[in-house]
C-alpha cells in the first residue's frame, strides 16, 4: 500500500516536464532509436508501452485517488466505479503487451486470413476497455475540477481538464503545474 501511495504522490508532485519525459519522452526516444530497425523497434514496442502506460495511467490514477482526500464531504463520487472499470484496461494492457512480446497471439489465429473467435473476444474486450480508460479520464478531471471549485462539478466545468487528460502530450504542462499546487495546499493544510 506504502509503495502505491508513494508512487502516486511522486507522480503528482513531478514538474510538468519531468512527467512528459517520462512517458512521451520514453517513446519518443525508443522510436528514434529504432528508425532504422524495424523489427527492433517492434520487440522494443512492448517496454515503451508499459512505460507510457506506467506514467499516463498512473498519472491518471494518481489524480484520482490522490486527490480524494481534498473533495469536499459533502461531494460523493463514484470512486469504487472508477477503480473497478479502470482496472480493466491495464489488466487488458498488461495481457496485449504479454502477447505481443511473445507468439501467444499468433497460436490462437489460425490461418493467416482466418478471423477467430479469439480475435472477435479481443475485440469485444478492446471496446470494453476503451470505455474503462474514458471513464477513468473523465473522473480524475471531474475529481480535479471538483477539489478546485470546492463542489460537484458538471461536464461543463470539467471538459477542458477531461480533453487537457486525453491528450497528456498538451495536458501535463497546463495540468501538472495545478496539481501540484493542490498537492502543496494541501500538505501545507495538514501541517
Amino acid at each position: 500500500q506504502t509503495l502505491k501511495t508513494n508512487y502516486m504522490r511522486f507522480l503528482l508532485q513531478l514538474k510538468h516536464w519531468q512527467l512528459f519525459l517520462l512517458t512521451w519522452g520514453s517513446a519518443i526516444f525508443i522510436s528514434v532509436y529504432t528508425i532504422s530497425d524495424p523489427a527492433l523497434s517492434e520487440k522494443l514496442y512492448p517496454f515503451m508501452m508499459f512505460f507510457f502506460a506506467l506514467g499516463t495511467w498512473g498519472w491518471i490514477w494518481a489524480i484520482a485517488t490522490g486527490l480524494q482526500h481534498q473533495v469536499p464531504v459533502d461531494v460523493k463520487l463514484k470512486f469504487k466505479k472508477f477503480k473497478i472499470l479502470f482496472l480493466i484496461p491495464v489488466v487488458y494492457l498488461m495481457i496485449i503487451l504479454v502477447g505481443t512480446s511473445t507468439s501467444a497471439f499468433h497460436r490462437f489465429g489460425g490461418e493467416e486470413n482466418s478471423f477467430s473467435a479469439f480475435e472477435a473476444v479481443l475485440i469485444i474486450v478492446h471496446l470494453i476497455s476503451m470505455f474503462g480508460v474514458f471513464y477513468g479520464l473523465r473522473f480524475a478531471a471531474k475529481t480535479m475540477k471538483t477539489v478546485e471549485l470546492g463542489r460537484l462539478a458538471k461536464f461543463s466545468d470539467y471538459a477542458g481538464e477531461f480533453f487537457l487528460i486525453w491528450f497528456s502530450f498538451l495536458g501535463y504542462w497546463i495540468l501538472q503545474p495545478r496539481l501540484n499546487r493542490s498537492v502543496k495546499q494541501a500538505d501545507n493544510n495538514h501541517d
